[in-house]
């Protein structure tokens, strides 16, 4: 499932044809996960025809990564400009689902019969994620460039995108929790 999201990276998010401020391209991106946009949810669909899920799997990744959207909470904490070119840092909540991966992980390795295809250890891993309800918080960092008057937000890259998706493998002195 990592490789789902690290694909995302190739979604392009075009910002608006008119004039815009930096701080609303940063919030048109992240809302778009959010309002399940169209492009996001094709790239999601698209992405999970590459992994090895049942059709029942992948729906329930779809309905797992649709909470997390719609539940992503954020604040933009910092602007700094410089010309041309703009740092954004925005701190976000999201569910933990590397927690869930743990928890899924545990079981399975006390239950090693019980779980002994590829199959049965997924459909764990995405139950406990499902019922996943711990959130941690993450600080972001979102680089733009003006471009003849418009802000144009760079690609983010794959810590950004994991963290996005809860599935960011933290060191535990980094934690935040709420």
């Amino acid at each position: 499932m990592k490789k789902i999201i690290i694909l995302l990276l190739f979604i392009i998010f075009i910002s608006g044809c008119s004039k815009s401020d930096a701080s609303f391209e940063v919030k048109h991106y992240l809302n778009k996960f959010k309002n399940h946009d169209k492009e996001v949810m094709a790239s999601l669909d698209e992405l999970l025809t590459l992994e090895s899920l049942t059709n029942e799997q992948k729906d329930l990744y779809r309905l797992i990564m649709k909470k997390q959207y719609s539940d992503l909470e954020y604040k933009i904490v910092e602007e700094n400009y410089n010309g041309d070119e703009a740092v954004f840092k925005i701190k976000i909540t999201v569910y933990d689902y590397v927690n869930s991966k743990k928890r899924a992980l545990k079981e399975i390795e006390e239950n090693k019969e019980q779980y002994n295809t590829l199959e049965k250890r997924m459909n764990k891993e995405l139950i406990e994620m499902e019922k996943e309800d711990k959130r941690i918080n993450y600080t972001l960092t979102f680089n733009l460039f003006n471009v003849n008057d418009n802000w144009v937000l760079e690609t983010p890259n794959t810590e950004c995108l994991e963290k996005i998706h809860g599935i960011y493998e933290y060191e535990l002195d980094n934690l935040s929790f709420s």
